[in-house]
């Protein structure tokens, strides 16, 4: 299938805009990651009542790539001008932009609205929290599930 959207980089750029639209605040790689996986798997996460990708025995190794598609679809938000970058004094952080915005605002389907649900739910619920103090929350869930 030549014209596959799923799990490409624009898929994971589209809902990377709109984790950053929900953010309202800059964000580096890792804590996108750990947010983007955790509102798609929010239920094996425990953090929302469904997976919005369905349930998967495998859904914990896929973080392991995780970052590496973040990445990549960051690079092509910031050269499409959708997110903005900044070299912080905790590294490079990203923010949405009024072009990202207007593509986030043009994104209706039930899968965006869901996502962006889920994306408020997990933001209030982690906001507070370190990246490294993210990413612990997920290797913790991933222990949890091997020893289920």
């Amino acid at each position: 299938m030549k014209n596959k959207v799923f799990n490409t980089p624009f898929e994971t750029m589209l809902r990377i805009l709109l984790l950053a639209d929900v953010l309202g605040e800059p964000a580096n790689i890792d804590r996108f990651a750990a947010l983007d996986f955790i509102c798609i798997y929010g239920k094996q996460c425990r953090v929302l009542d469904k997976n919005l990708h369905g349930n998967n025995e495998l859904s914990f190794s896929e973080f392991t790539t995780k970052r590496t598609k973040v990445a990549e679809a960051i690079k092509l938000s910031v050269r499409n001008d959708f997110l903005t970058v900044e070299n912080t004094q905790k590294g490079f952080e990203y923010s949405i932009n009024n072009r990202g915005e207007q593509i986030v605002g043009r994104l209706a389907s039930s899968y965006a609205r869901s996502y962006q649900i889920g994306a408020r739910i997990v933001n209030r619920k982690f906001h507070g929290l370190t990246d490294q103090e993210l990413l612990q929350y997920i290797s913790d869930k991933a222990s949890e599930k091997k020893g289920a």
